[in-house]
């Protein structure tokens, strides 16, 4: 117990000490009650009896939540802002990505390091293909999707065959490849200047257009895609593929065994995370009319490992509010300092040794009912 109080006591002061010495003190008091709301609302779950739990849990899932999420979406643009409209486009996004690897690493368990430079493969070949060949940007929007599906797949071909650590070593590799390719690749990629885009109007079998120039059109698209995005994947991770999946990743030996082709079920894995992946980097293009290859670096890769761990792998929506979340503290942080990253890494190793199973996994363990002693009777 000492020893617990000990290694969570050092970075809470350090974070507090380090908020204080950065930021302005409201600004400082402001951001610290944010970041306490977490361990409380833990306490209040785990606190409330079973019957209360049982009979709110209904209206908290996607039969519920579901509507309310869609009609907030909808009307997000007739009371927010320009700039509230584009931060919330971006926060979308990067959950979307988040969710992506998701797919792989809180599915599975293939930890990749390589989705920013991914989503940066499909955002290359759709500007590539809409500045100089002239396609016209559906056409161009479809081959990117295909172009950064078949690169993931074959990422994943080449490297289920080993695990573990091995596998993000390779999958690293091949991030570090691609980001190399871009860099140097400079008559077709621009090298370093990245490549821009003249934001094109996406038409709807001639019955309308969404000009992704325009916040409000292009809040739209974002929303639409990634809240169609999350149910589609929703419902396929509770498939029985999905559940072959979950079963690979308890004991991959018995789910061979079994008689299930574990090889083919993790390249089909990585070809699904890799087309939501696409998906995101295209959205990124579109979002910001500009693509360059800092945005395939590692590093990036990196922080969307944290942002999944932070939120909860395995939970689909746990990668979602920690891509969101961190999101959110940037922005916040950014107005006050050049040293995010500092605040940032100790909530990092606070969160991680509070809650290992993430902020949305902590949530769902304490939030679950459960079964009465002799119930099963």
């Amino acid at each position: 117990m000492i020893d617990l109080s000990l290694r969570v006591g050092v970075p809470v002061v350090a974070l507090i000490g380090v908020t204080f010495w950065l930021l302005p003190a409201s600004a400082a008091v402001e951001l610290l009650l944010i970041l306490a709301l977490l361990p409380v609302i833990v306490w209040i779950l785990s606190r409330l009896p079973e019957q209360v739990k049982q009979g709110l849990q209904p209206y908290f899932g996607i039969r519920y939540a579901g509507p309310v999420i869609f009609a907030v979406g909808l009307s997000l643009p007739f009371w927010a802002g320009d700039f509230e409209l584009r931060f919330y486009s971006e926060m979308l996004i990067l959950g979307l990505l988040a969710m992506s690897l998701d797919v792989m690493m809180g599915y599975v368990g293939l930890a990749s390091f390589a989705h920013a430079a991914l989503a940066g493969v499909a955002a290359y070949a759709s500007a590539i293909m809409l500045t100089r060949y002239g396609w016209s940007p559906w056409p161009a929007i479809g081959f990117a999707v295909v172009m950064g599906t078949a690169i993931t797949t074959c990422m994943g071909a080449f490297s289920v065959r080993v695990r573990d650590i091995y596998f993000g070593i390779i999958t690293l590799v091949f991030g570090s490849v691609a980001f190399i390719v871009a860099n140097s690749w400079v008559s077709v990629t621009n090298g370093e200047d990245g490549m821009t885009i003249d934001l094109p109007t996406l038409g709807f079998l001639g019955l309308f257009g969404v000009e992704t120039g325009e916040f409000s059109h292009f809040w739209y698209l974002t929303f639409g895609v990634v809240f169609a995005s999350y149910l589609c994947l929703r419902l396929f991770l509770r498939s029985p593929v999905g559940l072959v999946f979950m079963g690979i990743r308890e004991n991959e030996r018995r789910a061979a065994y079994l008689g299930y082709n574990v090889n083919a079920y993790k390249i089909f894995n990585t070809a699904v995370s890799g087309f939501f992946t696409s998906v995101a980097g295209v959205l990124l293009l579109l979002k910001n009319g500009i693509i360059g290859t800092e945005q395939m670096d590692v590093i990036h890769s990196g922080e969307i490992v944290i942002w999944s761990v932070v939120g909860g792998l395995g939970t689909l929506v746990g990668p979602f509010v920690g891509a969101s979340f961190v999101h959110f503290l940037n922005d916040f942080l950014g107005e006050h300092t050049e040293r995010a990253i500092l605040v940032i890494g100790l909530f990092f190793i606070i969160t991680i040794l509070l809650a290992p199973k993430g902020i949305v996994g902590s949530i769902i363990e304490v939030w679950r009912v459960q079964p009465q002693a002799g119930s099963e009777e």
